[in-house]
């Protein structure tokens, strides 16, 4: 296996073009394109992207330290992984080395990878989009009859209470956008977690995300507006046949109607007339993504080691985290991977 490493702008026009014929079904994410690659990397200078045997592969990293590296634009990457040839061969200390760490930690990657043995896994939520807006509605009315008369009637709710609504795809309104990330910085800083989309590096990855507007790779805010009041808003991004919901808010004086779920099943319904193959709502075990979805895709979660003391210690610990996560008491059970997924948002947020 040969590997060079380089900076994802240092990216030539032959090894973008090779990457985007490796993406297929499973590795069509916004996440994994060279596009993403391009801008996290214009944000930290850490990352970093391995080219596999002159481009039968591609792997995008974010290197910490000389003890570990992370998928690159973690933790606000919903996907992490190699796009590559199917036949392709990892060597994973090969892959350490080239990054010249002694672990690479890896929390979303679609399974069936040969980077790691997996610890664990968990969903992310799918509406496939094939066809048009009524093929979808229809699915969605014979599977979900009652959710879907309980979301019509709060449309006409809203309506009724607050004005007419209006549904705004693609939107270029930058206090739109602007007052979605309050939101979100409000909300998180209310429950005492770290504001994530206020940090340096993450903030210019937004703004690079919002100013992409190329058929590959674009961002895309959707708003919802009562009689001209912003009501939900989210933004996502976009590869040629993904949606990708990313950051997603409402205005909380709206909370009896809810508007998020309005805005997101107008944006699926946007999404399967305008050829986007599927909506991916990520991984997170909410109502609404579940009764919104067609299927899940699993994603992986471990370490690749290259036999050094931190790629075992961090193996150590995945696996009292998996032999814990078994146990009945599901707050306890919980309990080591919240602790770990806070400790890597940590590191990743002071990069």
């Amino acid at each position: 296996m040969r590997l060079e490493t380089i900076h994802p702008y240092e990216l030539g026009a032959a090894d973008i073009e090779r990457w985007r014929t490796h993406q297929r079904p499973g590795t069509l994410s916004p996440y994994l394109t060279p596009d993403w690659a391009q801008i996290v990397g214009a944000a930290r200078k850490d990352a970093r992207v391995c080219i596999i045997d002159d481009g039968q592969g591609y792997f995008a990293a974010q290197r910490m330290s000389r003890f570990a590296a992370m998928g690159l634009g973690a933790p606000i990457a919903d996907y992490q992984g190699l796009v590559a040839a199917e036949d392709i061969q990892i060597e994973s200390a090969a892959l350490c080395r080239a990054l010249r760490v002694g672990r690479i930690d890896l929390s979303h990657t679609p399974a069936g990878q040969a980077l790691f043995k997996p610890a664990g896994a968990e969903g992310s939520w799918i509406a496939e989009t094939h066809g048009a807006r009524e093929l979808y509605e229809a699915a969605l009315k014979q599977r979900r009859a009652e959710f879907v008369r309980q979301t019509d009637k709060k449309a006409r709710k809203l309506e009724r209470e607050r004005g007419p609504i209006e549904f705004r795809a693609c939107s270029r309104e930058r206090i739109d956008f602007e007052t979605l990330l309050n939101w979100k910085n409000t909300q998180l800083k209310r429950s005492g977690q770290p504001e994530i989309w206020a940090t340096p590096w993450v903030r210019e990855t937004l703004e690079r995300c919002f100013a992409a507007q190329a058929p590959s790779f674009s961002g895309a805010l959707f708003t919802l507006s009562a009689q001209d009041q912003l009501a939900a808003a989210a933004f996502c991004l976009r590869s040629a046949k993904v949606l990708h919901f990313w950051i997603v808010a409402h205005d909380s004086g709206y909370d009896s109607c809810s508007p998020g779920v309005l805005l997101a099943r107008r944006i699926i319904g946007w999404a399967a007339d305008h050829g986007i193959a599927e909506v991916d709502f990520g991984p997170g075990d909410y109502q609404y993504k579940r009764q919104l979805s067609t299927t899940q895709r699993s994603l992986e979660w471990g370490v690749v080691s290259g036999g050094s003391l931190s790629g075992a210690f961090r193996e150590s610990q995945n696996v009292l985290r998996s032999q814990i996560e078994r146990l009945p008491h599901k707050r306890l059970a919980a309990l080591p991977g919240k602790a770990m997924r806070r400790i890597d948002l940590m590191r990743a947020l002071a990069a």
